[in-house]
């Protein structure tokens, strides 16, 4: 995002084309059909997460371009804490003490990773970016807790209403073309890819462990903009990446120890 020439909303438009044209090909290709009956049987809830994935996928984008990459990982990183009061009022999933330990220990550590720069940016990126927290949080306790349901489809749904957007309010055929393949490419990864394995993460694993891991992602962007346009990362950084993963190693250990009781 940050060595395209394009507008946030012709990043949208590229990144979610690729995941409307692709993923029905994969889905295909895993299940064997096009998962076009859980539209029909299961209306609401396919319509609920696609709606949640069309916004974390647009305002993650709007986010990202409308403050700094500090400020946006920081305040997408929220959902973990958003996702475990869902899952413990409306799933009834009790979170353990050394998971609320983990969730309070890798806040802290992006907080040093990021804190420093969470004055700047303008208030559209804060909010673009609490969005897409919440929309997380809500799909991911939602997937939880119909596991027997296959919620990917509806993907698709959030893309094609994320390209009609992008559509209508940018101007992505004028984005230069080596931008528009990358574009393109980053969708199918990040998106497609991507998802297919978050949602078989979350319906295998703990919610909890599911979104730990997800933190180490505010860890990681510091270190892929250092490497790919040069942003040296912080002491900070440094330091609160330690602390974030030996949350995630702490969590693990107490989570596997617990199993085998």
């Amino acid at each position: 995002m940050r060595l395209v020439e394009a507008g946030p909303w012709d990043i949208v438009f590229w990144r979610a084309l690729a995941h409307a044209l692709i993923f029905p090909l994969m889905l295909r290709a895993m299940t064997g059909n096009w998962g076009l009956s859980v539209f029909r049987d299961h209306t609401r809830l396919v319509l609920i997460s696609a709606a949640c994935v069309c916004v974390t996928l647009t305002m993650h984008v709007i986010g990202m371009t409308s403050t700094t990459v500090a400020n946006a990982l920081l305040l997408q990183s929220t959902s973990p804490i958003m996702v475990a009061f869902l899952a413990l009022f409306f799933l009834k999933e009790k979170v353990p003490a050394a998971s609320w330990a983990a969730i309070a220990v890798a806040m802290g550590g992006l907080g040093l990773v990021m804190g420093a720069s969470i004055a700047e940016g303008a208030l559209l990126g804060k909010l673009a970016a609490l969005s897409v927290a919440l929309g997380s949080a809500i799909n991911v306790t939602l997937i939880r807790g119909q596991r027997a349901v296959d919620l990917r489809p509806g993907t698709t749904l959030a893309a094609i209403a994320a390209v009609a957007m992008a559509w209508a309010i940018g101007n992505p055929f004028a984005v230069p073309a080596q931008s528009a393949i990358a574009l393109f490419v980053l969708g199918f990864v990040q998106m497609s890819v991507g998802l297919t394995f978050f949602y078989a993460a979350i319906r295998r694993l703990p919610v909890v462990q599911v979104v730990l891991i997800a933190l180490l992602e505010p860890v990681l962007g510091p270190i892929w903009t250092w490497i790919g346009v040069g942003e040296t990362p912080s002491l900070g950084t440094i330091i609160g990446g330690a602390i974030l993963l030996a949350a995630l190693a702490g969590n693990a250990i107490v989570t596997a120890r617990s199993g085998a009781k």
